[in-house]
């Protein structure tokens, strides 16, 4: 590979960059994972789902550790441990009930359910053999902190709750997807497409993923559920 011009930086430091966004991604996850542990069982939900919630915490944390482990691997330091201050995105006029659901279907439904497909198209692209063994560990434990969220779902629709969350699918949306997501591609830039195979896609393919997931997978899994999905599809279309 050629050297990079003057001020540009390798396709190697912009992996470590990559991840060292996403080794603060996984602490914030863990904090709010374990965060609703006990606030699931003590709203009654199942021990499967209770501990589905702790294991996803546990998970986050070792997540973190790889996420550490490549930024090594791509020659950066990882930064020091972050503070997390952990804020519910639940609106508060939302009752007690409602805001754990509206946590579970933002966090596990939305968020996860778009990272585990995300890192199954980064998996299958990784040409970096480290790198690929740590996002297929990743996106195995993705998948189960995914479901997650449709199980307490379910559980909720066999009690019977209302639809309370549908109206606030907008706010969801804007909370996990970054405006930079929906931005006019940039000039082409091929150290973009070999980034691709150290865990970061370039904007055009994480677009076209994103709304895929969304219309395939997410709005139609929360409607099995009887929830509303117009408000996120109006949303979704708007951009």
């Amino acid at each position: 590979m050629m050297p990079d011009a003057p001020g540009e930086r390798s396709v190697r430091e912009m992996a470590a960059h990559v991840w060292t966004h996403r080794l603060r991604s996984e602490l914030e996850a863990a904090e709010r994972f374990g965060a609703l542990a006990p606030i699931l069982r003590a709203s009654g939900a199942s021990p499967a789902v209770v501990g589905l919630a702790g294991e996803a915490a546990d998970d986050e944390l070792r997540h973190a550790g790889l996420c550490r482990q490549l930024i090594r691997h791509f020659g950066g330091d990882p930064p020091p441990e972050p503070q997390i201050s952990l804020r519910w995105m639940a609106p508060a006029d939302l009752d007690g009930r409602e805001r754990v659901l509206y946590e579970l279907v933002a966090l596990s439904c939305v968020t996860e359910t778009l990272s585990t497909v995300l890192l199954g198209e980064l998996v299958a692209r990784a040409r970096d053999p480290i790198c690929r063994q740590a996002m297929h560990e990743i996106l195995r434990d993705e998948v189960n902190h995914s479901r997650l969220g449709w199980a307490f779902l379910a559980e909720e629709q066999a009690r019977g709750v209302r639809d309370c969350v549908g109206r606030y699918l907008p706010d969801m949306l804007e909370a996990t997807l970054s405006d930079e997501l929906f931005r006019a591609a940039d000039t082409p830039d091929p150290r973009l497409t070999e980034l691709a195979g150290l865990g970061s896609l370039e904007r055009p393919e994480r677009q076209r993923i994103v709304r895929e997931a969304l219309a395939h997978v997410v709005f139609p899994g929360l409607e099995r559920f009887g929830i509303e999905t117009a408000f996120g599809k109006r949303w979704l279309e708007a951009r």
